[in-house]
């Protein structure tokens, strides 16, 4: 048996892990994909660091919490009221994970959720089961309602049918001559959102990174079409030195931005058996700092809970 399971290993999960090993409470993390951090993923090439998730930032929001992690010079403003990674997002997943030390299960996926003699039941997908004391659920909204059938039928009716946008987020660097006049960078509705950098930290001398929002999921198309046609379309070159095309499916949720969004998590939250939390961007907000908050005070709810129940 478990005394803590976190199950979901993106920004939110880490966060709760990262309290855990301060706290010295014993935990358990399971992650469905083979790496940590979920969409903030960055990598280098050809001197250009490029982001596969978020790109930028609100600059106002809460970064307190990058003081802690060895952040506190981590961002740049990219444009006006936005800012971004010098060493691209997954900085802030490495400085999370980086400290742990408890037990991190990769590719492995949970099926559902139950109690069991005053424990939680923890069904994988493999068959086996396992038990814990307290849980921490920082799954996308579909992965989560199938998981709390079980446990919860009520919540997780109320997750059935949760929406996403579908932004598959384009990476292109150039050398900056190649592209002096960008075209049009106007937003609108197939396109979310436009960036553009030449910070040091993110590109070569000379070079100009590109990050692009396009409104179309990458699953009904190619990475080649989809650049092909943002070429075509605002006039840049056909021949980038370097380029991504990521598209995740939960990254981009509908539901933060709509009104009663709080209340109606809320009142979601109160439906779960004690011991178990439900954290993450589905259900905290879109904000780095939220998220890392939420998962945060979720860690320090369940090490309460096991300790209150020794």
């Amino acid at each position: 048996m478990h005394n803590i399971v976190i199950i979901g290993g993106g920004l939110t999960g880490l966060a709760a892990a990262h309290e855990l090993e301060r706290l010295r409470a014993p935990y358990t993390l399971i992650e469905v994909k083979g790496r940590l951090g979920g969409s903030l993923i960055s990598e280098r090439r050809a001197g250009f660091l490029l982001d596969g998730g978020p790109f930028a930032f609100p600059a106002d929001d809460d970064w307190a919490f990058l003081d802690g992690l060895g952040l506190a010079d981590a961002l740049f403003e990219v444009r006006r009221g936005r800012v971004a990674f010098r060493q691209g997002a997954q900085s802030l997943i490495d400085a999370l994970a980086r400290p742990l030390t408890g037990g991190i299960r990769l590719r492995m996926a949970v099926s559902s959720l139950g109690q069991l003699d005053g424990q939680f039941a923890i069904c994988l997908e493999n068959g086996l089961a396992e038990t814990a004391r307290a849980l921490i659920v920082a799954a996308p909204a579909r992965f989560a309602e199938r998981m709390l059938r079980t446990l919860t039928p009520e919540a997780a009716l109320r997750l059935d049918g949760y929406l996403y946008d579908t932004i598959t987020r384009v990476a292109l660097g150039y050398r900056r001559e190649q592209i002096n006049d960008l075209g049009r960078r106007l937003w609108d509705m197939g396109l979310p959102f436009y960036y553009e950098t030449e910070h040091l930290d993110r590109v070569p001398a000379g070079g100009v990174l590109l990050q692009v929002g396009v409104r179309y999921p990458l699953t009904r198309t190619t990475p080649a079409d989809i650049i092909g046609h943002l070429q075509a379309d605002l006039g840049w070159p056909r021949d980038p030195l370097v380029s991504r095309v990521d598209y995740w499916p939960e990254a981009d949720p509908i539901p933060p931005h709509t009104a009663g969004f709080d209340e109606a998590m809320t009142a979601l939250r109160q439906l779960l058996p004690p011991g178990v939390a439900l954290v993450g961007s589905d259900y905290d907000g879109l904000r780095l700092g939220a998220r890392v908050a939420a998962g945060r005070a979720a860690a320090r709810q369940a090490a309460a809970f096991v300790e209150m129940r020794r």
